[in-house]
């Protein structure tokens, strides 16, 4: 009888058990089984580092392979778990196609032998305990890299593009200068309001290692699920996923997507309040002010213009009849300085006049004119902090902040007093002044309420942190916006920062004027 040897070692197998299940010590007693028994070796089958739930294992799926053709006429295993720990699979090959192939199946540590129909309820058993085995272990390993993730430890196999991991810190992430300056260019042209398509294709004219080819380049053992022989090269979707991710502003995010199952390797994306995200875990790329600013423009999203440029208003202006988001058109006119003069339509009366009466059309470099320079009036104005510093000092959250500070000098007179209470009560122990149980008892009340006060101090400049740091946002914001303001045209930044939406009314048949009404987002 011809027999084919299979032999298999996990990662997880080997550390469990080292030596004893390597896959020299299979071979070698599965070779002096068959010795032993008289078959004739037909080919011997390893694989390695795969677990015992892949289905995708090439030694063992060359051979099925094989005993589909009948090259063999049994298989050879040290224990049944060594073939599959997958109950479907005990069932589909040991109790299906085996028999009907004509293959017998023995596990030698085990005592399987599929030529023994005495033992079918124990082999469904082994299977039923190898596969509780893999649901614990996948469930064990789960809980520590979720442990590992919120301790801020980053587990990923390979850095994330514009990083690379510390060698002197396991699990931390330390800036690669190259990279990191290809993240911050993209970031600044993102804010600029260029799109993600034109970004792409100016890394790759300009031909910049996209994340995949940098590592290759730099000697990273890693692979693209599809790749071709050229370098891969950036792609809108790989820049989108980038201007998105949150862990470039120091925040480590992971956590993002699990298995849907430990027997499958499809996985799905969980919504973000299921994300594991610990703050400032390594050193910031890019600052929260460009990144939150960022994520603000990609939520307007909107098709690049000419040479890839977003225009500013894209998707802001919606029609005052229909509320659809009115689009860009060309005409043949041209302006002054040879440019094509652009307008806005509604989108709805284009393709369902019917549904929507308003078929003006609005100059779009007029509208952007207006809206700067409203813009202007009000960082002239409103963001003057010149002039709002007087009315500002008797708002609620300003009187509020007073009162926590008056609260927390008080507390610390206090605290002062019985420090210098106590020390003045020990004086008098000293002195014979009072006995030793008076000064216990007089002590320990003016520790307690020391303790009392400083946890109630903590409290307060833990709150008034948080105020200081809503205060410190909101001056650089104003700060940013009075400098944008003074740029001679709207820039994609800066509306995307102050405009909620622009309504564009029908013009008036009688007077022709059209009304427009800027919606803020402050």
């Amino acid at each position: 009888m011809r027999a084919a040897i299979y032999c298999r070692l996990s990662k997880e197998d080997e550390h469990k058990t080292g030596e004893s299940e390597s896959i020299q010590n299979q071979k070698s007693m599965l070779i002096e089984y068959a010795v032993q028994k008289g078959f004739d070796i037909y080919q011997i089958y390893s694989d390695e580092d795969y677990s015992g739930i892949d289905r995708d294992r090439p030694a063992f799926n060359a051979m099925i392979e094989a005993a589909s053709q009948r090259r063999f006429d049994v298989v050879l295993a040290k224990t049944q778990s060594r073939f599959t720990r997958d109950m479907e699979l005990v069932e589909k090959y040991l109790h299906g196609k085996f028999v009907e192939w004509g293959i017998r199946f023995i596990a030698v540590v085990d005592h399987v032998d599929t030529d023994d129909r005495a033992n079918k309820k124990s082999r469904q058993i082994n299977g039923l305990v190898n596969e509780w085995y893999l649901e614990d272990l996948s469930n064990n390993v789960r809980s520590v890299l979720d442990h590992k993730r919120r301790e801020g430890q980053y587990i990923a196999s390979f850095a994330l593009y514009g990083y690379r991991k510390d060698p002197d810190a396991r699990g931390h992430l330390v800036i690669d200068p190259e990279a990191a300056a290809v993240v911050e260019r993209m970031f600044e042209m993102a804010r600029s309001g260029i799109g993600t398509h034109k970004i792409a294709q100016i890394l790759n004219s300009e031909g910049v290692p996209s994340p995949t080819a940098y590592k290759q380049q730099h000697g990273v053992p890693y692979k693209a699920a599809m790749q071709g022989p050229e370098p891969p090269l950036w792609g809108p979707a790989t820049v989108y996923q980038m201007l998105r991710n949150r862990t470039y502003t120091g925040d480590l995010v992971q956590g993002r997507h699990k298995k849907v199952s430990y027997k499958s390797k499809r996985t799905v994306w969980l919504p973000t309040s299921q994300w594991i995200v610990v703050p400032g875990t390594h050193e910031p790329i890019i600052d929260r002010e460009t990144f939150e600013t960022v994520q603000q423009m990609l939520q307007g999203r909107a098709r690049s213009g000419t040479g890839g440029q977003v225009h500013p208003l894209a998707r802001l202006v919606v029609c005052g009849c229909c509320g659809a988001v009115m689009e860009q058109t060309g005409s043949g006119s041209v302006r002054t300085d040879g440019a094509r003069r652009r307008y806005l339509r509604c989108r709805t009366h284009q393709r369902a006049p019917e549904r929507c009466s308003n078929k003006t059309c609005t100059s779009l470099d007029a509208l952007q004119d207006l809206v700067l320079e409203r813009i202007r009036e009000y960082a002239a104005s409103w963001f003057d902090p010149q002039q709002i510093e007087l009315p500002e000092t008797d708002t609620p959250a300003r009187r509020r902040v007073q009162a926590l500070k008056e609260e927390r000098r008080r507390l610390q007179t206090d605290v002062d007093r019985r420090r210098k209470a106590i020390q003045e009560l020990y004086l008098d122990k000293v002195s014979g002044l009072i006995d030793t149980e008076t000064f216990a008892q007089m002590n320990a009340a003016f520790l307690q309420q020391v303790q009392e006060a400083e946890a109630r101090i903590a409290v307060l400049e833990a709150d008034l942190g948080q105020q200081q740091v809503r205060e410190d946002a909101r001056a650089a914001q104003m700060e940013r916006v009075t400098e944008l303001a003074k740029v001679p045209v709207l820039t994609r930044e800066l509306a995307v920062l102050l405009v909620h939406r622009v309504v564009v009314s029908p013009k008036d048949p009688e007077t022709g004027q059209q009304a427009v009404t800027i919606e803020w987002n402050f």
